[in-house]
């Protein structure tokens, strides 16, 4: 029960149909015969490890407990890796990960690459809010716990060094913008970085006090506008950290690292929110990556100078709207105000009801980690990451915008709009006027001076407001008469849409709801807790007028076969005219696939232009290298028992180990087995079409597909340790010229960082590497990955094929990719696969060869390269850590 709530979850009776649900489903091991949801107290931290935050002793502290192997000392609600539990689930469901298995922590401490810590801000309990500051220490701090088996833990962040081949620095080298100096930028123009990778963890009374609202209303709204993924959240008040399903920051530091808490040596920073479609994929609308490459040598510039600059960039993608609804404001812009800079942030709010849904009172947390307390020079306009850092009680002294002519031309309608709103905000706070000493960041020419403003005395503090007057009784979506009462009829690959249904996930009216879960993944905490602070109306829907595809697809014979898409819905892009009787009866319906025109400005595309490989058509690729094609937006719908099928297990044991090894997400997997659809807490997959969409499931015409993994430390920054982001924009390369033969090309970039094992896991695995006695060999590739994370990959390639059924695709001229895994599960799907591609050999990266050799000794498709052997593989070394 609940002090603050009066929860009503008793032991929730196994819903009609889940008889099967016994045995070993028991979340708590002295319980043999049922399923014990962790909304009990004897059930969920029986015994936690008592947490006093900010306690200046680790020890006394206490370790933050969020593994589900000793549920009773769990003093967290949720589990690591964020998303990515999600994934661990399923790796235990298939049985690729024992159960019992537990970490070899050696060689991933960040040892000397790293400050040493703590600063002051660490004991301070109000001051770090949302990250744990003793996290990237907790294997060393807890080790003889840990060894003992009296804890299981896992580090909450992990610290690396890489190098950064990034073509547009390359660039600014050959301009004479940036200098090569070896340590900061090397010989071979690669920027040298130490990276931190950094997962939530929210202590729930201060990130209650930052947002201004009461726990209890921070906690209600949490579970209610997520459609109840953690229970825990009303019933266990006593449990006061929350790790969040979603992707948390990763830090990259240029420079002299010690100098970063040293308020005498200069300090750049660029905080930078996550914006695929920009960052990766260079829309010309967005100044999102123009931006961050500014930043980033800004902060080589300094650097350079004996400081240290900081790339901090957040998981917040579309302005933590997420991408579909992102791409449908796109939509929705062009097509009412011809996106013009009103209808910028008027189009979004009246889609999305918020333009904006970042958590920027959490921003300042990673910079008191770092020790921060004072920042030279801020490479942003905004206003409120401005407000938020000098509330918090770190001086800024100078900010800097990105200048006028490093903006695409077609961006300057978000520039111009994003600056009439800060003018109409200062107005507004200063009746009429602009505050004495507060211009906006001047833009200035490239080679000009930068901007310096004045740093405002901090703002006051945002008192935290009362608890709620609204009702206290809270009913827990375990129940079947408060959760879908009378569920809308869904049948999966039914032939039409009306016969099949739609899938409903929205909140404002839970009785038609036939989904667990809800709309946007990771960004519905994002959107709960814009409720808690008030910012829009709880449970509001999307408002869709105009956000209609830019483009058809479908529908194909694939969307009437169940089993040939079980991950996403067919219909999700159509609902505003598939499902006529469900808007009849006043159905809450939202897309979960948005469509949208996608223009490209790529670096290596130009270059490839430069070279003669490619060559405009003013179609595909017009004279200004910019790629014109579509993008869809694609979130994750997974009908259960299809599902369970492709891994080849029992749908009980997959709703099993979805619930028992997310720590108890969504109980609704075990309490109402009728309801057959889970939208998971994942990030789902951007398809890129180039060339005309109608010739992808025509075999006639040539077709060129590449299925790429997300992995953000190479996609974005260039890091050489992988072949990622090379391999990436060849395959790109290769789908502009089928489209420019009058067919098409296809890349399906799927979020699933790090084989989707999580940033975190994916950096200590790159420390242990690297710090083998035997140095970083192709040999101990695989096994690296294994001894941390118990798995070599949890990408799970059965659910892939489904984005290219989804697009009609029977027959793939040419596949890029080695991978296969890959190749085998589009084959056994029953694509067709004429012609594999493999990297060429001019495009892997000097750190990469470890990775490649090893994946081709492993069976990946070779091409022309050589196979080595086992003993061959000892010769092929990495570059060390240090």
């Amino acid at each position: 029960g609940s002090e603050q709530a009066a929860a009503s979850s008793s032991s929730a009776p196994v819903h009609p149909g889940s008889d099967s649900l016994r045995g070993d489903m028991s979340l708590h091991p002295s319980t043999t015969h049922c399923i014990k949801l962790t909304t009990h107290q004897h059930q969920h931290g029986m015994d936690p490890v008592p947490i006093k935050w900010g306690d200046p002793d680790p020890k006394k502290r206490g370790a933050v407990v969020a593994t589900v192997s000793a549920p009773g000392k769990r003093n967290v609600i949720g589990s690591h890796s964020g998303t990515y539990s999600v994934y661990r689930a399923l790796a235990l469901a298939k049985s690729g990960l024992d159960r019992n298995f537990r970490p070899d922590f050696t060689n991933t401490l960040p040892g000397e690459i790293f400050l040493k810590g703590p600063f002051p801000a660490w004991s301070v309990p109000d001051r770090i809010v949302s990250i744990d500051p003793w996290g990237h220490m907790a294997q060393g701090i807890f080790s003889k716990e840990m060894e003992s088996g009296e804890l299981d833990l896992r580090p909450t962040i992990a610290i690396t060094r890489s190098h950064l081949d990034i073509p547009e620095i390359k660039s600014a080298i050959k301009e004479g913008r940036v200098h090569q100096d070896g340590p900061v930028v090397s010989t071979q123009g690669h920027v040298v970085v130490t990276k931190a990778a950094v997962e939530p963890v929210w202590h729930l009374p201060g990130v209650a006090e930052r947002f201004g609202t009461a726990e209890v209303d921070l906690r209600r709204i949490l579970h209610e506008q997520t459609a109840g993924m953690y229970p825990e959240l009303i019933t266990r008040p006593d449990i006061k950290l929350f790790m969040p399903p979603i992707n948390g920051v990763t830090v990259y530091m240029i420079g002299s690292v010690p100098t970063i808490p040293d308020p005498s040596k200069p300090l750049t920073v660029r905080i930078h929110d996550e914006s695929g479609d920009s960052d990766i994929f260079g829309s010309d609308k967005s100044s999102c990556r123009p931006s961050l490459l500014y930043g980033i040598e800004r902060c080589i510039e300094t650097a350079q100078a004996g400081g240290a600059g900081l790339i901090i960039y957040t998981r917040q993608e579309g302005n933590a709207l997420g991408e579909v609804t992102k791409f449908l404001v796109y939509n929705a812009r062009k097509r009412a105000k011809g996106d013009s800079v009103k209808a910028y942030f008027s189009e979004a709010d009246r889609v999305a009801g918020l333009s904006d849904q970042r958590l920027h009172e959490l921003t300042p947390d990673v910079l008191h980690w770092l020790g921060v307390t004072k920042i030279d020079e801020l490479v942003s306009d905004s206003e409120v990451k401005y407000e938020a850092i000098v509330a918090s009680g770190i001086q800024v002294v100078k900010r800097v915008a990105i200048p006028q002519d490093r903006l695409p031309p077609a961006a300057r309608v978000e520039v111009q709009a994003q600056e009439g709103q800060r003018l109409e905000k200062r107005r507004s706070q200063e009746g009429g006027g602009l505050a004495s000493g507060l211009p906006p960041p001047q833009r200035m020419p490239s080679n000009g001076p930068h901007a310096s403003v004045t740093a405002r005395p901090p703002p006051e503090p945002v008192p935290a407001g009362p608890a709620s007057k609204r009702a206290r009784h809270i009913s827990l979506t375990s129940h079947p008469k408060h959760y879908s009462a009378e569920p809308m009829t869904l049948k999966w690959g039914a032939a039409t849409s009306e016969e099949r249904g739609p899938v409903v996930a929205t909140l404002s009216k839970p009785q038609f709801r036939n989904a667990i879960g809800c709309h946007s993944g990771a960004t519905a905490v994002h959107r709960a807790v814009a409720v808690a602070k008030s910012l829009m109306p709880p449970s509001r829907p999307l408002e869709l007028a105009a956000t209609h595809p830019t483009a058809r697809i479908g529908p194909f014979p694939s969307w009437r076969d169940p089993h040939k898409m079980v991950s996403i819905d067919p219909w999700g892009a159509r609902v505003l005219d598939a499902f006529p009787s469900a808007a009849e009866r006043g159905v809450d319906l939202q897309p979960s696939i948005a469509i949208s025109d996608a223009a490209l400005n790529i670096i290596e595309i130009r270059e490839a232009v430069a070279a003669g490989r490619l060559k405009p058509d003013g179609k595909v690729l017009t004279a200004d290298g910019v790629v014109h094609g579509v993008k869809c937006s694609v979130e994750p719908v997974w009908w259960l028992p299809g599902v369970a099928k492709r891994f080849g297990i029992t749908e009980v044991a997959l709703r099993q180990a979805l619930f028992e090894h997310t720590g108890g997400m969504y109980p609704e997997l075990i309490t109402r087995t009728d309801i057959e659809v889970f939208l998971p807490p994942i990030g789902g997959c951007t398809i890129y079409i180039f060339g005309d969409p109608a010739t992808i499931p025509d075999e006639s015409k040539e077709l060129t597909v590449r299925v790429h993994d997300e992995c953000n430390g190479s996609d974005v920054f260039g890091s050489d340790i992988c072949t990622c982001r090379p391999y990436l924009f060849h395959g790109i390369e290769e789908c502009i010229t089928s489209g420019q033969a009058g067919g098409a090309g296809v890349i399906v970039y799927n979020r699933k960082e790090g084989r989707a094992l999580g940033e975190v896991t994916k950096f200590m695995v790159y420390n242990a590497r690297k710090r083998n006695e035997a140095g970083d060999t192709a040999q101990e590739y695989f096994k690296r990955t294994e001894l941390v994370a118990g798995v070599q990959d949890m990408r799970f390639q059965e659910l892939m094929p489904d984005p290219l059924h989804w697009l009609g695709i029977t027959r793939i001229n040419r596949f890029i990719s080695m991978s296969n895994m890959k190749y085998d599960a589009v084959t056994e799907s029953g694509i067709v696969i004429d012609e594999r591609v493999d990297i060429p050999e001019e495009l892997i990266p000097c750190d990469a060869h470890v990775e490649i050799d090893a994946k081709v000794f492993a069976g990946y498709f070779a091409g022309s390269k050589k196979q080595k052997t086992y003993d061959e593989l000892k010769t092929t070394v990495g570059r060390d850590l240090e």
